[in-house]
């Protein structure tokens, strides 16, 4: 059955069996839209649980709050229901952990190994690979959502002074810092190498470019899974992973939480929140140094 109209049938469901309220009926109905928009899923016999994870990453690259993406995943789980008693699938792509809200706080951050190992993956001297490795450490270095990355201008890369200007949510511009390794990367990406890998780059403002132009959201994605994977990272892994290790990293090394707001261009300091993933024994060693009382 095609996605589109499996939607269809599990909404004359939700109002007629289920009962459900006729606005509460096209609320799912939107998520489920967005759900099979945002997977790339076409037929519901294909669902698989790497649909879910890619949607819930989009998500979470929107900053959706969490109360909102709880809301979309009760929609999922109701189409999910509706679709196994009507055996259009056979299992449950819905990941277990997801069960409670904690499990929407995705992707997780990587350990300081599995992005060196990342990053090692994308070594090279072929122009992709040179590329690829710039990217990746961009990414990681700034925090930058997929989008930010995409729309980067050389204009907007001050490496003399070690930093880039970001436009983010509602056009709001920031400035970030690059660290030597992405500075380094993308000084022997720019020249002569992004030239070399589209004849169009003298008419393209945009620093990542592809052979066609500039590259998409969607390249990025499979981009950063193939290293993952070369690198022998088994966990699910997105650029959004790379923004959530880089936040979680420099939490972790002592960061002041409202700096890692900024850098993330977070309108809100609760929503940086979510990145803090300092464990007992980091807190103690923090709390043992700052206070006097200690």
């Amino acid at each position: 059955m095609l996605a589109v109209d499996a939607i269809r049938h599990w909404s004359a469901w939700l109002l007629t069996a289920r009962g459900r309220s006729r606005s509460t009926v096209v609320s799912y109905a939107r998520d489920m839209q967005q759900f099979i928009e945002l997977s790339g899923l076409s037929d519901l016999g294909e669902l698989e649980r790497s649909h879910v994870i890619t949607w819930l990453n989009q998500l979470a690259e929107r900053e959706m709050a969490p109360r909102s993406r709880a809301r979309k995943l009760s929609s999922l789980k109701s189409f999910v229901a509706w679709a196994r008693e009507y055996s259009h699938i056979d299992s449950d792509p819905v990941p277990g952990e997801l069960a409670t809200q904690r499990g929407l706080d995705l992707p997780h951050a990587l350990t300081r190994g599995e992005v060196q190992a990342i990053l090692d993956a994308a070594m090279g001297t072929d122009l992709l690979s040179i590329r690829d490795l710039a990217m990746l450490e961009v990414l990681y270095a700034s925090g930058m959502r997929v989008s930010e990355l995409t729309m980067l201008r050389l204009s907007d890369l001050h490496l003399a002074e070690g930093f880039a200007i970001v436009t983010g949510k509602g056009n709001r511009q920031r400035l970030v810092p690059l660290g030597h390794y992405a500075i380094e990367a993308l000084l022997r990406y720019i020249d002569p190498v992004r030239a070399a890998i589209c004849p169009t780059a003298p008419m393209c403002s945009e620093v990542f470019l592809t052979r066609r132009g500039v590259i998409s959201r969607s390249m990025v994605f499979r981009l950063v899974k193939k290293y993952a994977a070369l690198g022998g990272v088994s966990s699910h892994v997105s650029p959004h992973t790379f923004r959530h290790s880089c936040a979680s990293h420099m939490l972790e090394g002592g960061a002041d939480l409202r700096l890692v707001q900024e850098l993330l261009g977070h309108a809100s300091l609760t929503t940086t929140q979510i990145y803090t993933h300092i464990d007992k024994r980091r807190l103690r060693e923090v709390y043992d140094r700052a206070h006097p009382h200690a």
